[in-house]
């Protein structure tokens, strides 16, 4: 990112991102991240959406215009607040790997209940390839096994975010 951006655009760049981690500090606190069977008024309902919206905000300044492919589970609780956003090894320009045995590790050491994948295209084309589709529903049966749910996984990119299971945009 250093080599693209003169020094005034890389503290805006920073200024932004001390923004949007403030925010996914104080929704930690929050509830209703990730709906539970107590989301039904109107109120809780908008507050998640909101929620949801700085937490991808989050997600698509931090790892969205990056030039190799990052792969980050985002864990929460029973009680659909944030965890914690554990970023999978660097991938490669075109590639990252989401290693089931190192999501089981975190999913087990935090607790959670529910999880968010995301993932970066270095290309800016946030259009899921057929390998994001079909790593996301054999992740799905795995979690399911596990008795962990996966609210969705997003494809991030400069401009934004696209969700493969449509569940969390």
């Amino acid at each position: 990112m250093d080599n693209i951006f003169n020094e005034s655009e890389r503290e805006l760049i920073e200024a932004a991102r001390m923004i949007l981690s403030d925010g996914v500090t104080r929704l930690k606190g929050r509830e209703n991240l990730f709906p539970t069977n107590r989301t039904k008024k109107r109120a809780d309902r908008k507050e998640a959406r909101e929620a949801r919206e700085a937490l991808t905000d989050k997600l698509v300044a931090d790892y969205g215009s990056l030039r190799h492919e990052i792969a980050v589970a985002v864990l929460i609780d029973a009680q659909g607040r944030l965890i914690t956003i554990e970023q999978f090894p660097q991938g490669k320009a075109t590639q990252c790997e989401v290693s089931p045995r190192i999501l089981a590790g975190w999913l087990v050491e935090h607790g959670a209940s529910a999880v968010l994948l995301a993932h970066n295209h270095p290309s800016g084309d946030n259009t899921p390839s057929e390998q994001d589709v079909k790593m996301t529903a054999m992740l799905g049966g795995w979690l399911q096994v596990m008795d962990v749910a996966l609210i969705d996984h997003l494809v991030l990119c400069g401009e934004g975010a696209t969700s493969i299971l449509g569940d969390w945009l």
